[in-house]
């Protein structure tokens, strides 16, 4: 597709923001880097969102007020797409975030889990995806809680031994994505099943899902867009921590 030469300076410009930092991009620094107004920059990201070459993630800031259910406004970031890339003229560089910075998160998210049990605060476990630095961290966040938390509510790992039966032992590149995306599905479904065992500080008063639903649909949506090697890095997290719960119910 043809774009402006205009429109390119955006497209890369946001782009070499994007692989600096690591993770999506406001469109303020996007217009302090290129020395325009920072409306300027909005309207013409939003003009490349319509295109296809960038996509938006809606990243929710933490408060003293927050409530689960009740995040507040948030705030509206971008970061490019395959097809950006292409368009771009620019190699999609490989960003920092990987296997170790994953164990970290992992480890970081599990200790938090078993200390605090019986009172369990979701607002601590989301913090690192509710504040993501990437996709990928995002992703990996929300698989490790939705295994952690069917795991709490049906209180033994029959149903994460069910689930673990979609993830193949060798997967092809076309369906390592099909299968992260049905398993997070199959997950959503489980947490549905059990609705009435789910304590209220998880779904809220009303024993309400939606919030899951959204960080879902955003998962979805950040997994179609990652390239093969984050697809499989997230596929091999996943393989692991399935592995481990299912190893520490054995001991």
């Amino acid at each position: 597709m043809k774009i402006t030469t205009r429109q390119k300076e955006f497209l890369q410009t946001l782009i070499d923001l994007y692989q600096q930092k690591g993770s999506p991009i406001h469109y303020s620094e996007v217009a302090k880097k290129m020395g325009v107004s920072k409306w300027t920059a909005y309207d013409m990201l939003q003009v490349l969102h319509k295109e296809g070459l960038l996509n938006v993630e809606y990243l929710i800031p933490e408060s003293d007020n927050y409530k689960w259910g009740k995040l507040g406004r948030s705030t509206i970031t971008f970061f490019p797409t395959k097809r950006g890339y292409s368009v771009s003229n620019l190699p999609q560089r490989k960003l920092s975030t990987k296997t170790a910075e994953l164990n970290r998160l992992k480890k970081e998210i599990m200790q938090k889990f078993e200390k605090i049990k019986g009172k369990l605060n979701l607002k601590d476990l989301f913090k690192e995806a509710l504040q993501t630095k990437s996709p990928l961290i995002f992703c990996a966040c929300v698989l490790l809680i939705l295994i952690l938390l069917i795991k709490k509510i049906t209180e033994g790992i029959a149903e994460i031994q069910l689930l673990s039966q979609v993830i193949p032992l060798d997967a092809t590149n076309t369906y390592i994505e099909l299968a992260l995306i049905v398993f997070a599905g199959m997950c959503f479904g489980v947490l549905t099943k059990y609705i009435n065992k789910i304590p209220n500080y998880v779904t809220g008063s009303n024993n309400n899902l939606d919030e899951y639903a959204n960080y879902i649909q955003t998962y979805n949506q950040y997994v179609s867009q990652m390239d093969k090697e984050e697809q499989k890095s997230l596929l091999d997290f996943l393989k692991e921590t399935l592995d481990e719960i299912n190893k520490k119910k054995k001991t």
